[in-house]
C-alpha cells in the first residue's frame, strides 16, 4: 500500500501547476456536491412539502369562503329553505377549516418573533455576515379579496440577506431547521459571488390575523 501511494504521490508531483490544480478543482466540486446532496437538498424537500401542504390547506378554505359568498349573495335575492340548508352546511365547513387553520398558526412562531429570530441565531453563527434583514409587506392568505377579508389571516413574510463560505451559511440553516418553533420558507437562492464567498437570500413566513406588522 505505501509503494501504491508512494508512486502516486511521485506522479502527481510530476503534473504541471496546471493540471494540478485541475485535479484540487475536481476534488473540492465533489465535496461540494455530496454536501449539497446531503445538507441542502433534504432541506429544500422539507420545505417543498411543508409548502405544498399550506398551499393545499388554502386553496381549499379559499374555494369554500368563496361558496359561501355566492350563496349569501343568492340568498338576498331568492331566500328559501334550501339555500337556507346549503349556508348552514357551508358555514359549518368554514367553520371546520378555520379552526384547522388556527390550530397550525398556534403552532407558528409569531410575526414580531420571526426577524429577531432569524437574527438571534445569525449572531451564534461565525463565518456569516448580515447584508440585509426586511419585514416584508404582508399578503392576504388568498388571492380573491372578497375570500381574503372574510378569512382574516394574513402571510408575513421576512427576508434575509446574509455572506460566507459554504459550510457557515450550512451550518446556519441547519440550526435554523433544527429550531424548536415553526415557520415555513418560500424562496431560496444560493449563489457563489467571489469563492469561497456565497451569497444566501431567504424569505421565510409565518402567519398572523393581523395585517400590520407589529415589531419585537
Amino acid at each position: 500500500m505505501n509503494d501504491v501511494w508512494s508512486s502516486l504521490e511521485e506522479r502527481f508531483d510530476e503534473l504541471s501547476a496546471r493540471e494540478k490544480g485541475l485535479i484540487a478543482a475536481c476534488g473540492f466540486v465533489t465535496i461540494v456536491m455530496l454536501l449539497f446532496t446531503m445538507v441542502l437538498e433534504p432541506k429544500l424537500d422539507s420545505v417543498n412539502s411543508s409548502n405544498r401542504q399550506l398551499n393545499a390547506q388554502k386553496q381549499t378554505n379559499q374555494q369554500t369562503e368563496i361558496e359561501t359568498l355566492r350563496v349569501q349573495a343568492q340568498l338576498k335575492k331568492d331566500p328559501n329553505a334550501e339555500v337556507d340548508q346549503a349556508i348552514a352546511q357551508l358555514l359549518s365547513e368554514s367553520q371546520h377549516l378555520s379552526m384547522q387553520l388556527s390550530q397550525i398558526i398556534e403552532h407558528l412562531i409569531t410575526p414580531a418573533q420571526m426577524a429577531e429570530l432569524l437574527q438571534s441565531v445569525l449572531a451564534q453563527q461565525s463565518g456569516v455576515h448580515l447584508i440585509s434583514l426586511n419585514t416584508l409587506k404582508a399578503e392576504p392568505i388568498t388571492s380573491d379579496k372578497e375570500a381574503a377579508q372574510y378569512s382574516g389571516y394574513y402571510v408575513h413574510p421576512v427576508r434575509l440577506e446574509v455572506s460566507g463560505d459554504y459550510f457557515s451559511i450550512a451550518n446556519y440553516l441547519k440550526k435554523l431547521e433544527q429550531l424548536p418553533v415553526s415557520y415555513y420558507w418560500r424562496n431560496f437562492t444560493y449563489q457563489v459571488e467571489d469563492y469561497p464567498k456565497a451569497k444566501l437570500v431567504l424569505e421565510v413566513y409565518t402567519l398572523g390575523s393581523q395585517e400590520e406588522f407589529i415589531g419585537g
